[in-house]
């Protein structure tokens, strides 16, 4: 999972600060697929994944937080679902 390239001008000033929290995010998402169940590695990928558009691609209109909760509550259920 590459980071797109910004769409807004606080891109570049944003770069050096969310880098590496996006490594950090992509080494967790390998961690899940290595250490958890197989049925939670498509929730995490898609979370990631929608983790990384929200950090470096501008949503006209949209408040990121609305377009990750799809993606963060489909994650924690099959998390919880792992669980069981």
């Amino acid at each position: 999972m590459r980071p797109t390239k910004p769409r807004n001008k606080d891109g570049p000033r944003r770069w050096p600060a969310a880098r590496p929290a996006m490594d950090g995010l992509r080494i967790a998402e390998h961690g899940i697929e290595l250490l958890c169940a197989p049925r939670l590695h498509a929730p995490a990928t898609a979370y990631a994944r929608a983790l990384n558009q929200a950090v470096w691609q501008e949503r006209a209109g949209e408040n990121p937080a609305d377009h990750l909760e799809p993606f963060k509550a489909e994650f924690l259920a099959a998390a919880r679902r792992s669980l069981s």
